[in-house]
């Protein structure tokens, strides 16, 4: 029996205890308005900590928003990255091929000269290089602008001889018969 006399001691000190923490009001005794004082105080708890869920659900939001919107602008700037390397890359190439098909042709052009009429070049080059240094660019340029309206007229001119030419054939032809 003095183990339940114990257990009880301790059960009702224990409800002391929780009674004398839960009187919000100070009289000593849990009532109505201890009650309603700790209602009050548990909501107000819930609705603080309802706001701070509410703010931690809208900046988890905001950072997930922004983790989208830096996530694509990567993937767009990657895009771009690769559209142009590959562009670059194939332009490359194709350079490349034409080099590579210029060197054939001129390697092709290389072997098929006479390596003496090569060499006979190669003697030229300086007077023809010398010749060249002497031209006036300005008076071959204005050369240049003048002959389509030289083969023009000559045309023209090719043309009226031809009709011409025709013209006393044709005579010639009358008088003969």
């Amino acid at each position: 029996m003095d183990q339940d006399r114990m257990m009880d001691e301790q059960l009702q000190k224990k409800v002391a205890d929780l009674t004398a923490r839960n009187d919000e009001t100070g009289d000593g005794k849990l009532d109505a308005a201890d009650l309603k004082a700790q209602l009050n105080r548990l909501e107000a708890q819930l609705e603080l900590q309802d706001q701070q869920n509410r703010r931690i659900m809208r900046n988890q939001r905001l950072r997930m928003m922004m983790s989208v919107a830096i996530t694509l602008v990567l993937l767009v700037a990657l895009g771009a990255f690769w559209y142009y390397s590959h562009t670059a890359y194939t332009q490359v190439m194709d350079a490349t091929s034409h080099v590579n098909e210029l060197a054939a042709t001129l390697q092709a052009s290389l072997d098929s000269v006479d390596p003496e009429a090569l060499d006979s070049m190669m003697q030229d080059l300086p007077q023809i290089t010398e010749q060249l240094k002497r031209i006036d660019v300005d008076a071959l340029n204005t050369v240049l602008d003048k002959l389509p309206a030289l083969m023009n007229d000559l045309s023209q001119i090719q043309s009226r001889l031809d009709s011409l030419g025709a013209w006393f054939g044709n005579l010639g032809a009358m008088f003969q018969s």
